[in-house]
């Protein structure tokens, strides 16, 4: 009975976060092999828009973020908001989809908007490194960094169900063992080298 529930834990915590790891080793995967292709080049256009008088740069960046529909790089990060040689406001906002560069050309009323598409592996990256520490301002965002959190703890979970299968079954098993002590070796020399 014991050993049913523990490999249906094993087998269900993979399956419930099977596209999350996915992820996590495409992109370790691309990262070790260095083959991550270029993000694509940017696209450059221009939107009127006028700046109200007596307005922050927080509120001219707010207001610009929500007439792009850019939901995704909230909140708006003290970083973001920048001003360039001619003290144009610059707005940096980077988001899993890539990134919007925008100045504010306040005297000739409009926005100069630089738009950056992430490739494919730049997006997983971006999704990979999203974690439950991450707030965003979109629930969709939010989704994905509460789903990462949940699978590393499913991934715990599987780790440590998997070793009590094997416990349960063939703790003798030869190359059961060396996988452990090798897993292990390396992971104390990484760890003394890299202190």
């Amino acid at each position: 009975m014991t050993r049913d529930l523990i490999q249906k834990l094993h087998t269900y915590a993979g399956l419930v976060t099977f596209v999350n790891l996915l992820v996590f080793g495409l992109v370790g995967l691309t990262a070790t092999l260095g083959s991550r292709p270029h993000d694509p080049a940017p696209e450059v256009r221009s939107e009127a828009f006028v700046v109200q008088p007596n307005l922050t740069d927080r509120q001219v960046a707010e207001r610009v973020c929500g007439l792009l529909g850019l939901s995704l790089a909230t909140p708006i990060q003290s970083a973001v908001i920048q001003h360039d040689a001619a003290n144009n406001l610059l707005l940096d906002f980077y988001h899993a989809n890539g990134r919007h560069r925008v100045t504010v050309l306040e005297t000739e009323g409009r926005l100069r908007v630089e738009v950056i598409r992430n490739s494919l592996w730049s997006y997983l990256g971006t999704l990979h490194a999203t974690t439950a520490a991450f707030h965003s301002g979109d629930w969709r965002m939010q989704l994905w960094a509460d789903y990462n959190e949940f699978a590393m703890w499913c991934f715990l979970a599987m780790l440590a169900s998997g070793v009590a299968l094997w416990l349960m079954s063939r703790p003798e098993y030869r190359w059961a063992q060396w996988s452990l002590a090798l897993g292990c070796a390396l992971f104390a020399a990484l760890w003394y080298w890299t202190r």
